[in-house]
């Protein structure tokens, strides 16, 4: 597989299993919910604007189109109440390990081409 082949592949699988994400920062956000939650460690507002996505005001409105989507989740958190918990939904999930999967699969077939 060349380089060209595998980011077509990769974006085809991205707007037929992602078309909510609209920007990088959409992308970004997502990806850093995620890898708190793989982590075991639910993540708040506060902390994703520690990442410097974007500024506290287009956070906060990407986040509600994603909440209203049903993409991301939203709980009290059980250690201080007064914090809110964000986690991807299950289906997102899901398809995030699917991506993983079509990635490492091209990744491998991609390595072999760059040895060469």
């Amino acid at each position: 597989m060349k380089i060209h082949e595998y980011l077509h592949q990769s974006r085809s699988f991205e707007r037929k299993y992602f078309p909510f994400v609209r920007t990088i920062e959409d992308l970004d956000m997502l990806i850093v919910i995620g890898l708190y939650q793989e982590r075991g460690v639910l993540l708040t507002m506060k902390e994703i604007l520690s990442f410097g996505i974007g500024s506290a005001a287009t956070l906060e409105r990407r986040l509600a189109r994603m909440k209203d989507l049903g993409i991301v989740t939203q709980s009290r958190s059980k250690v201080d109440k007064r914090n809110i918990d964000l986690k991807l939904s299950p289906k997102v999930s899901r398809n995030f390990q699917r991506y993983a999967s079509v990635i490492s699969t091209s990744l491998h077939h991609l390595g072999g081409q760059l040895a060469d």
